[in-house]
C-alpha cells in the first residue's frame, strides 16, 4: 500500500478518481435524459397533462395538485435508474455502503414522499401567486422560500434527519464532556452532543453542528467515533463550530436569499417574455411551469461557481479556526486524510474540477494548511 507525500493512500485515491469519473459520465447521461424530458413537456407534453388533469371531475385546486404530483412522479421515475446505479450499486461496489436494497428503497420512498409533498404545495402556492399578483409574484415566492429555508434549518435536525438515521445522546460521558468543553472554548453554545447511527447504512464518517438556536447540537457519526481518535474528532468539530461562531449558517441564508432573488427575477423576466410563444395560455398556466423551472436552473448553474468559491473561503477560515483552537495540526492532518480515505474523496482535483464542483478546500490543500501552521507556530523556549 503506497502513501503519497501528503499521507493519502494512493490506491484509495485511484479508486476515488475512478468513482468520480463514473459519476460524472452518468450525470451527463442523466442531464441528457432530463433535457429530453423538458423538451417533450415544452413541446406539448405538459399541455396534454394539463388538459387531462382539468378533464377530471375534481375541484380546480385538486386538479392542479394532481398535475404537479404526476409531473414529479414521472421525473422521479426517470431519475430512479441513475440514483440506483450511483447511490446504491456503486456505493456498495466501492465499499462506501453496507446498506441492503430493502433499506435503501425505504429511504428513497421517504425522500420521494417528502419531495412529492414539497412540490405539490410549492406548485399550488406558485400558481396562486401568479394569478393573484402577476407582476410581483416572484418577490412573494422569494420571501416565502426564505422563510421555509429558515424553518427547515430549525426543525430539520429534530424532525427530518431522524427519518433516515437514528440519533441518541453520546454515551461516553468523558467524550461528551470533552466536546462540550471544546464548544465552550469556541464560545458556541450547544444543547447537547449526539451520536448518529450511520454504520447501519454507510462506512462514511463525519461530524457536524446542526440546527439553529435551541435545536443546535453537535452530531458525530458512530463510524467516526469508532475510527478516529478523540483529538482527530476535536479538529473536525472545531471546524464545524467555527461556522457557528462566524455565523456562517446565517450568512449563508442571507447570501442564498440574495442569489435566489437574482435567480427568480431573471427567470421571471425570461418566463414572461417567452411563455406565450411556446403556446401556453397564460402566465399562470400550470403547463408552463416547467419552462420557469428550466430558466431557474439555467441561472442557478451560471451562478454556481461563484457560490462555490465563496463557500471555499468560508471553509478555509473554519480550518484555520480549528487549527488555532485545537493547536494540534498533526491530528488535523490525520483527520483530513482519514476523511478522504473513508469517504473516497479526491484529494488533489484539477483546477477546473475544484472550480466547478468543490465547496471545500481539497484534501491536499487542507493538509498543506496544517503543515504551514506547524512551520509558523511559535517554538517552545
Amino acid at each position: 500500500m503506497g502513501v503519497d507525500a501528503w499521507g493519502f493512500d494512493e490506491d484509495r485515491q485511484r479508486l476515488a478518481r475512478a468513482l468520480q469519473r463514473r459519476r460524472r459520465r452518468l450525470s451527463l447521461v442523466r442531464l441528457g435524459v432530463t433535457l429530453v424530458f423538458l423538451v417533450v413537456l415544452l413541446a406539448g407534453g405538459s399541455i396534454v397533462m394539463r388538459s387531462w388533469a382539468l378533464s377530471l371531475p375534481l375541484p380546480l385546486w385538486l386538479s392542479e395538485s394532481l398535475f404537479f404530483a404526476v409531473l414529479y412522479a414521472i421525473g422521479a421515475l426517470l431519475g430512479l435508474p441513475f440514483t440506483y446505479v450511483s447511490g446504491y450499486r456503486w456505493e456498495r461496489e466501492f465499499g462506501l455502503s453496507n446498506q441492503d436494497l430493502r433499506s435503501w428503497a425505504a429511504d428513497r420512498a421517504k425522500g420521494f414522499a417528502l419531495g412529492l409533498a414539497a412540490v405539490v404545495v410549492a406548485g399550488d402556492v406558485l400558481l396562486w401567486l401568479l394569478t393573484a399578483m402577476p407582476d410581483r409574484w416572484w418577490i412573494a415566492a422569494w420571501a416565502l422560500g426564505v422563510l421555509v429555508s429558515l424553518a427547515l434549518g430549525i426543525v430539520g435536525p429534530v424532525l427530518l434527519a431522524p427519518l433516515f438515521f437514528r440519533f441518541r445522546p453520546l454515551q461516553d460521558a468523558a467524550l461528551r464532556t470533552r466536546f462540550q468543553e471544546l464548544a465552550a472554548r469556541a464560545q458556541v453554545p450547544v444543547v447537547g452532543v449526539y451520536e448518529m447511527g450511520a454504520s447501519a447504512k454507510t462506512h462514511r464518517s463525519n461530524a457536524a453542528v446542526m440546527g439553529f438556536g435551541r435545536t443546535r447540537r453537535v452530531v458525530i457519526t458512530d463510524t467516526m467515533l469508532a475510527d478516529y481518535s478523540p483529538e482527530e474528532i476535536e479538529t473536525v468539530l472545531a471546524h464545524e463550530l467555527a461556522h457557528q461562531k462566524f455565523l456562517d449558517p446565517l450568512k449563508g441564508l442571507v447570501v442564498g436569499a440574495g442569489v435566489s432573488l437574482v435567480v427568480l427575477s431573471l427567470a421571471a423576466l425570461a418566463y414572461a417574455a417567452t411563455y406565450s410563444a411556446l403556446g401556453f395560455a397564460s402566465l399562470h398556466d400550470m403547463a408552463a411551469l416547467p419552462l420557469l423551472v428550466l430558466y431557474s436552473a439555467i441561472v442557478s448553474e451560471a451562478l454556481g461557481p461563484a457560490e462555490l468559491a465563496w463557500s471555499r473561503l468560508r471553509e478555509a477560515r473554519a480550518d484555520r479556526f480549528s487549527l488555532d483552537t485545537t493547536r494540534n495540526p498533526s491530528a488535523f492532518s490525520a483527520a483530513m486524510v482519514k476523511l478522504q480515505h473513508r469517504n473516497l474523496g479526491v484529494a488533489n482535483p484539477r483546477p477546473w474540477e475544484k472550480w466547478l464542483f468543490y465547496s471545500h478546500m481539497p484534501g491536499r490543500e487542507r493538509v498543506e494548511l496544517a503543515r504551514s501552521f506547524v512551520s509558523s507556530a511559535p517554538t517552545a523556549g
